[in-house]
């Protein structure tokens, strides 16, 4: 059986991103931390791709080019990620997202108030800084909450995207 180099890369890479995405869910739905999760199991995916390359050129591929092979599939599995990951905070995290969804399970409107009792007030900063605390990006100390230095490393790489992008402070 002859498989092209660039064929079997993508079949690994499809097939390992695909399990990937249904542990990350799974764990996700089961109460795991999901940042750290999905990196886990993102890792996991990734070498489990570049080992069945690896595997496929040793058995069904004899001298097929295995540095091809290993590219092919760890940029298809990468370029997966990217598509993959931002969708998954969109749904997390979108005020948007969570609105609309919202207005669904309330029968299809709410008046005003109510919806800036839900998404202007308390709740949604304590929610926030839950999830900051949780993933280690800032530390509380007798009320006050400061960054840490995971979360310098953050807030810098991104500030420099906004100065590139021009966002400015709500961008």
């Amino acid at each position: 059986m002859s498989v092209p180099p660039t064929e079997w890369g993508i079949v690994c890479a499809v097939t390992w991103f695909a399990l990937f995405v249904i542990a990350h869910v799974g764990g996700w739905r089961a109460g795991a931390e999901n940042a750290r999760w999905m990196l886990g199991t993102y890792l996991f995916s990734f070498a489990g791709c570049l080992a069945s390359a690896i595997a496929g050129q040793l058995t069904i591929l004899p001298g097929g080019n295995i540095v091809l092979i290993l590219a092919i599939a760890a940029l298809t599995h990468a370029c997966l990620f990217v598509l993959y990951a931002p969708a998954v905070y969109v749904v997390l995290t979108s005020l948007s997202v969570q609105t609309v969804v919202l207005l669904m399970r309330s029968g299809g409107s709410l008046r005003e108030d109510e919806l800036y009792t839900r998404f202007g007030g308390r709740d949604i900063v304590k929610k926030r800084l839950e999830t900051l605390l949780s993933s280690g990006y800032i530390f509380e100390e007798r009320g006050m909450y400061s960054i840490c230095s995971r979360g310098q490393l953050v807030a810098n790489s991104f500030a420099r995207i906004k100065r590139l992008w021009k966002l400015g402070t709500g961008g």
